[in-house]
């Protein structure tokens, strides 16, 4: 029988999330942590001061599935950008794909 995998603190949970910085402190006292999709899109994951890890694992997940291409390139895409929009799109297409693949992967730490 497989061992199942364990992330029992904040700093497991960002080693284990290959492109994430680290934990950060707002001034309304939430913590968040930043994650970076392969294209470089960058997503903040807010939780709250004190949450456990199950918590914040579960606000992770969350919140990726949240990254939304379109909004985004609403958001980030500016006419004297390095990128054409339909490049750009795409970029943000793929990020969104890989928070959703990292969202669904988290999923084994908290069933």
């Amino acid at each position: 029988m497989e061992q199942k995998k364990e992330i029992k603190n904040k700093k497991q949970l960002i080693n284990w999330i290959d492109n994430s910085e680290t934990c950060y402190v707002s001034e309304t006292g939430e913590d968040y942590f930043v994650i970076e999709a392969p294209n470089n899109a960058t997503w903040q994951i807010q939780y709250e001061k004190g949450d456990k890890i199950d918590e914040i694992i579960y606000q992770t997940i969350k919140q990726l599935k949240e990254f939304d291409a379109d909004e985004q390139f609403a958001e980030w895409w500016h006419k004297d950008f390095e990128y054409s929009p339909s490049q750009f799109i795409k970029m943000l297409q793929e990020d969104e794909e890989s928070f959703c693949h990292l969202a669904y992967n988290l999923r084994e730490f908290v069933e």
